[in-house]
């Protein structure tokens, strides 16, 4: 998951999630694992780009989006930033990821840029 400034909207999908539908939630986790498997991984039925390097985990009705990056000579990481329902805000929605995604790397640049590896546990 991908905090920035303290706020992981990641997160809060998933945890509200994990408190309103605990089936979502596991089908969300199992395709995460499923990607996690691979460098690179496309799936349109599951895991696809939906552009600018912003890809989307698909479940019916439910979006979590998320974007590829290497940190400090790491592989591949999949850094998971927003989610939502698929409805008219999805576009809201990814646009908020592209702009995570553009904040991160801009972090990225600065000297004083702290990033903390944290993997949740399985």
């Amino acid at each position: 998951m991908l905090a920035i400034n303290g706020k992981d909207l990641a997160e809060d999908f998933l945890l509200k999630l994990q408190k309103d539908d605990r089936n979502k939630l596991n089908s969300i986790t199992t395709r995460i694992k499923a990607v996690a498997n691979y460098p690179r991984y496309e799936n349109k039925i599951t895991f696809r780009d939906v552009g600018d390097g912003i890809y989307e985990f698909k479940r019916p009705g439910l979006r979590l989006y998320a974007f590829y990056a290497e940190i400090n000579g790491q592989d591949q990481l999949i850094l998971c930033t927003n989610g939502g329902i698929k409805n008219k805000d999805q576009q809201k929605d990814i646009r908020q990821a592209k702009a995570l995604k553009n904040e991160f790397f801009a972090a990225l640049k600065l000297p004083d840029t702290t990033l903390t590896l944290d993997w949740p546990d399985p």
